[in-house]
């Protein structure tokens, strides 16, 4: 083993590194892509089915839920060890699979565990990815490289919304299709298989991406060592302050995306009687301010990240902080408009408030995680906001929908109730994380300083 220290030693080339940033990024458009086609099809799968609007609920997240939230910090603990592409593309290829599967999907059962094996599939991306750039760039870049990745959650919802709302009204004009060898198929059916079986193409793509060398392993010249999970969750308990209250404020991220976000759809149909075409062509402009202005959001957010960072110890939650508050603005007064028209235009400061904090929460939990357990962290992080965003947000407008309101129609002040409940706890526990996320910033700093 060399004598080099890692600051000696330079990080690899960044054309190279920003290219494996756009394969990640690809890699996480199609996942909320996956994830996200669903919101489109709530109310034939309703029909189909023969569900309620609370069971519907539980396939848009608890269902995913189940297995991303759970089995992402297994995955963990073998990225802070292992090879953590091929940790990625077996995630992609699994989860590609299930989501063609729920468009073989004939009973509610089996379309519950094919959602669930998208989650479980999904888990693998997120801590993996995030533990591979922080070995791909140096700190004074990585908020940016974190930026650019996580603009896969505006580009993948955009995505999934504009294809959708583009192709999803000629699948229901054509109705049920018999295809090779396969039966029938409903129109939610196929679009599930359209979307799901490219995926494949994505998971190969990821093999030409190399597993970078762990900078903080460099010094000892010892094989990486991963910090066992129970020892991991001690530690974040101990410093409950500085990581568990950011994770739960900012899972008010997922609750808006997921519990909000994905009953949109269903929002602009019963609020505004929309026919189908009408419907279409408000999601594919809803596709369109998601990618715009999700990808400014996160852009700008991973400049702020690195701006405020350098002069604030405190930067990465200060982003949050101002970013949630403009996410509220739109997201609480969105559902109130009495026009799609105008309901659509309030989705662009929603949009731009939810994208900047994605890359400031997870660039903040990579800047204060050890690295022995550092994706652990990072699968922590997102256990947590996507065990509340998942099984709480879209369940919650449902349970009050059906049992406050007891009336579909509703559903416009089920979303209010909920996103202006999300914003105020969410706001008050980021002012409260402050100070200890400083506290935590600089005790990182002690053994970053020789890694970086």
């Amino acid at each position: 083993m060399s004598s080099s220290t890692p600051q000696h030693i330079p990080y690899p080339n960044p054309v190279y590194a920003w290219y494996v940033v756009v394969v990640l990024l690809l890699a996480y458009i199609l996942a909320f892509v996956d994830r996200e086609i669903i919101a489109l099809l709530v109310p034939d799968i309703k029909a189909s089915l023969q569900i309620s609007d609370t069971q519907m609920s539980f396939l848009l997240g608890g269902a995913f839920a189940v297995f991303y939230t759970f089995f992402g910090v297994m995955i963990a603990w073998f990225a802070d060890r292992g090879n953590r592409r091929w940790l990625i593309f077996a995630g992609v290829t699994f989860w590609s699979i299930m989501t063609a599967a729920c468009g073989f999907s004939t009973s509610y059962a089996a379309l519950f565990l094919a959602r669930v094996g998208v989650g479980a599939g999904e888990s693998a991306l997120n801590p993996s990815a995030l533990s591979m750039l922080k070995d791909y760039f140096p700190p004074d870049r990585i908020g940016r490289a974190v930026g650019l990745y996580t603009a896969g959650v505006s580009s993948g919802s955009g995505i999934a919304f504009i294809f959708g709302g583009a192709l999803y009204p000629k699948l229901k004009e054509a109705g049920p299709v018999e295809l090779p060898l396969l039966g029938w198929h409903e129109p939610w059916q196929l679009m599930f298989i359209y979307v799901g079986l490219p995926g494949l193409l994505i998971a190969l793509l990821v093999l030409t991406i190399r597993e970078p060398i762990r900078r903080e392993f460099l010094l000892t010249g010892r094989k990486p060592e991963a910090t066992p999970v129970l020892q991991t969750m001690r530690y974040l308990v101990g410093r409950w302050r500085a990581f568990l209250v950011l994770f739960f404020a900012l899972s008010g991220l997922a609750i808006m995306a997921y519990g909000i976000g994905f009953w949109i759809p269903e929002f602009l149909r019963r609020t505004y009687n929309l026919s189908p075409q009408e419907l279409g062509y408000w999601i594919q402009w809803r596709g369109v301010i998601t990618i715009a202005f999700g990808l400014i959001g996160v852009l700008i957010g991973g400049w702020m990240c690195d701006y405020f960072q350098k002069r604030y110890e405190d930067g990465y939650v200060r982003v949050c902080l101002v970013s949630f508050l403009v996410m509220a603005f739109g997201y609480c007064l969105f559902t109130l408009m009495p026009t799609p028209l105008l309901a659509v235009l309030f989705l662009i400061p929603a949009t731009l408030g939810a994208a900047a904090p994605t890359a400031a929460g997870a660039a903040a939990v990579v800047s204060i995680a050890p690295p022995t357990m550092r994706a652990q962290c990072v699968a922590f992080y997102y256990f947590i906001l996507n065990a509340v965003g998942f099984f709480v947000g879209p369940t919650a407008v449902a349970l009050v929908t059906d049992f406050y309101f007891a009336d579909e129609s509703q559903l416009r002040y089920s979303m209010f109730v909920v996103a202006a409940a999300v914003s105020v706890i969410g706001t008050w526990l980021l002012i409260y994380n402050l100070p200890h996320f400083r506290a935590a910033a600089r005790e990182a700093k002690q053994w970053t300083e020789g890694a970086a």
